[in-house]
């Protein structure tokens, strides 16, 4: 059977079942989407319960956040620990997948171990952090949480900077070689260039992730310095307030932007890629 008919009957097959793939990705879809359309028009009532239909129209509950300080601070340290933990999640993934594509005979089995933060139980990485802390003085400080996300974001960023690479014509790098040019400065002037539109989308999808990260948030932020995450679990398990849906409304509109951002970063990517 030739190359063609193999292909011809793939997309057949695929035809076939089309239908329930369709199913399916609506039945996911609509399960993600309606506890968003419960939490984000109750945010907009007027009364002072959560309930839904909500109790009139207003932006009272969303003003009582910006108003609030410790709603503020806890907004601030969240866009501080998970852009930091974005970054070096992002630096480090990029820098693992250009040490990877150089050593080909290891890198099958290297690429693995950037996969294993994926499997880590939250809880007793939480408490190993914390343990170590301790000793070096860092218990009262946002860096165990910075460096504890960051390792959790360390497998997107990696698998998003992997993609761009293995789309990345060899090609460039043996032009750049056989001109002179150092592997640094192959690295700087032709790979890096290249993957920035990855990179740029593996530091959102980490900032993103980071962001709403609740676990590591619970254990090791120190007093006064909690994240918008782990405040609204604390908050919620006390009183659930339209304050608190309010929160989660802003939690969202933020992820989807993120979302948004991404979505036109890889369509342009594609699209320059086409062309």
């Amino acid at each position: 059977m030739s190359a063609t008919e193999l292909d011809d009957n793939l997309q057949r097959g695929m035809r076939r079942q089309r239908p329930w793939l369709v199913t399916v990705g609506l039945v996911i879809t609509v399960y993600l989407v309606v506890p968003m359309l419960i939490v984000v028009p109750a945010s907009f009532t007027s009364g002072s319960f959560l309930q839904v239909p909500p109790d009139g129209f207003s932006w009272r509950w969303y003003q009582a956040v910006f108003e609030g300080d410790d709603w503020t601070h806890a907004f601030v340290s969240s866009v501080r620990v998970s852009a930091t933990a974005a970054t070096g999640a992002t630096v480090v993934g990029t820098l693992a997948v250009l040490g990877l594509s150089r050593v080909r005979r290891f890198g099958r089995v290297l690429r693995p171990v950037f996969f294993l933060p994926m499997v880590l139980p939250y809880i007793v990485f939480a408490l190993g952090l914390g343990r170590v802390a301790i000793p070096l003085g860092l218990a009262d400080t946002l860096w165990p949480l910075m460096a504890g996300q960051a390792v959790l974001c360390l497998p997107i960023a990696f698998l998003t900077v992997a993609g761009g690479m293995s789309k990345l014509d060899p090609a460039y790098v043996r032009a750049a070689s056989s001109m002179g040019a150092s592997w640094w400065r192959t690295v700087w002037k032709v790979e890096l260039p290249l993957l920035r539109r990855n990179i740029l989308t593996g530091w959102l999808l980490a900032f993103a992730f980071g962001f709403d990260e609740v676990v590591l948030a619970l254990f090791l932020s120190p007093p006064g310095q909690e994240t918008l995450p782990a405040k609204l679990y604390t908050e919620a398990s006390q009183n659930v307030s339209p304050l608190l849906a309010s929160v989660s409304g802003l939690v969202v509109a933020m992820t989807l932007l993120v979302a948004l951002v991404v979505l036109v970063t890889r369509r342009a990517s594609t699209r320059r890629t086409r062309l």
